[in-house]
């Protein structure tokens, strides 16, 4: 290996570094409280002169207000947990424009094909952190309740730990619990009053020559040597000396008002390469007011938008990536899209095998099929992000298979079935085979857990090569459940297809643009 003999041989400090900048974009009308639904939201912008743009560094923020209707913070009483993955759930359709001609589209089903594609692209560690703290990637409900609710704790299952001589107590002490009352006593006298050191919320480990006791601490008597925990539990302690920790959970975030970051699940914005001179649009379709705060909010039982809960956006931005090059006066360039589409049929009474068929593109490179609750948009109890049937009963699925091209995949058929009660899960194979297939099985950041798997709602997701010649449009998915989704489900299917848009640039202005579906 050559080594430098010249300091010209030595690479510079910005070698391969582009001066990167963000542009503000407001929509072209009001979006802000009970204007949010009125219409369709454009929001336009210019590239011009030696300027280019990167759609996959570019976004969207969104300052939101979530509260109980009351003007207050919600609390974990009130049950009403942001939907996972948030902003998709505010809009129904979208696409991008470049010179006025629709480049990139998702026709429906935006939060639906945001959570597939976000599933199959991210890494585990980016859910679980950026994801998390950008748009509420958390898989369970719990967790994201608490992130909003005043009175959250963190789910992570991450303490502070104080021990006996950190919070300034001197000496062991002897340690009763009271079955009946649930009271917890440290000998009177040894100890400065407990509130100022235990919060309702904490849990204390007391170390007994039997073994440690790990208790949750419920409430706190003021100006006392006692505490009520949550499991009454008798001790048969006599004067024995104990060694005792206190563990606070991390705090939550705990925000009414907060930043969601977002990108739309259109195909441009995968684009890395830098776009020269045009004219953009970004044109997003909001849900109805009767059903966007509905579809925004997750909760166990049904909660009223306007009474239980209120949401509010306070403001939108389109924010661009933007960097300085050569000028660019005349160019005929091509930009390789990958469109996702989801259609879906009623899926309903399906002990027997039965076959749905959809149209898919001729392009398609990979299909997609999933179930989801027929309650969609209705109910804050069925999320649109979540590819879910009420009660589990996606998970009941027990034969599947989808044929397109002359192929069925999986071959043999798909044979799942999972039990609740029976310790019975036989979902493994489709799990791992479906990360296979889109390639998060070797993800550097983790994939999901079969948990999360099955918490955000089972895909079952399979590439499909076939001749070039092929232009197949039909596909047909095949599926039969253990227990009858009694009305209350439908089958998903996702296309994923190539598109090719051609776009030519004279005297640094767009003039044609068209799009080729490869």
């Amino acid at each position: 290996m050559k080594l430098p003999q010249s300091l010209a041989e030595l690479p510079s400090v910005n070698s391969k570094v582009s001066r990167i900048q963000y542009d503000q974009h407001p929509p072209t009308r009001d979006v802000t409280g009970t204007n949010f639904p009125n219409g369709a939201i454009h929001t336009r912008f210019e590239i011009a002169g030696t300027k280019r743009w990167i759609p996959s560094k570019s976004y969207i923020r969104m300052r939101c207000e979530l509260n109980d209707n009351a003007g207050n913070q919600l609390e974990l009483s009130d049950g009403v947990a942001p939907a996972m993955g948030l902003m998709s759930n505010l809009f129904q359709s979208g696409e991008f424009r470049i010179a006025d001609k629709t480049v990139s589209r998702v026709s429906d089903y935006m939060a639906q094909v945001d959570a597939l594609k976000t599933r199959t692209s991210k890494s585990r560690a980016w859910l679980e952190s950026t994801g998390k703290a950008t748009n509420f990637w958390q898989s369970t409900l719990d967790e994201r309740k608490n992130a909003v609710s005043s009175d959250g704790k963190d789910y992570d299952a991450k303490f502070d730990v104080a021990s006996r001589t950190d919070m300034g107590y001197s000496g062991a002490n002897t340690v009763t619990i009271a079955a009946d009352t649930g009271i917890l006593t440290f000998a009177a006298g040894t100890l400065v009053n407990t509130d100022v050191n235990f919060v309702a919320g904490d849990e204390i480990e007391v170390d007994f020559a039997a073994g440690t006791l790990r208790l949750t601490v419920a409430e706190v008597p003021a100006g006392g040597n006692t505490l009520r925990i949550s499991e009454a539990k008798t001790l048969a302690v006599v004067a024995e000396a104990v060694e005792f920790r206190r563990l606070r959970r991390v705090v939550s975030r705990k925000v009414r008002y907060f930043e969601l970051i977002w990108q739309p699940p259109m195909s441009i914005f995968d684009c890395d390469k830098a776009l020269p001179a045009g004219k953009y649009e970004l044109v997003l379709n909001p849900q109805t007011s009767g059903s966007y705060k509905t579809r925004i909010a997750e909760s166990l039982v049904a909660k009223t938008s306007g009474t239980d809960y209120d949401f509010a956006v306070v403001d939108m931005y389109l924010y661009t990536a933007t960097l300085e090059s050569e000028r660019i006066d005349d160019l005929s360039y091509y930009i390789d899209l990958d469109e996702v589409r989801c259609q879906s049929d009623d899926a309903s009474n399906a002990t027997s095998l039965t076959q749905k068929n959809f149209d898919v593109s001729p392009s398609t490179y990979a299909l997609t099929c999933a179930f989801q609750d027929a309650g969609v948009g209705s109910s804050t109890i069925y999320s649109s992000s979540k590819l879910k049937v009420r009660t589990d009963l996606e998970l009941g699925l027990n034969r599947m298979f989808i044929t397109y091209a002359g192929q069925s995949k999986p071959s043999p058929d798909a044979d799942p079935s999972y039990a609740t009660g029976t310790a019975t899960d036989y979902t493994i194979q489709r799990y791992s085979d479906s990360l296979l297939q889109s390639g998060q099985f070797m993800q550097e950041g983790g994939s999901e857990t079969i948990q999360e798997w099955q918490e955000r709602g089972p895909y079952y997701h399979f590439q499909w090569n076939r001749d070039g010649a092929d232009r197949s449009t039909r596909a047909q998915v095949n599926y039969s459940f253990a227990t009858s989704l009694a009305g209350n489900g439908r089958v998903l299917i996702f296309d994923w297809h190539k598109a090719l848009a051609h776009i030519m640039v004279k005297s640094g202005r767009v003039v044609d643009v068209s799009l080729i579906d490869a």
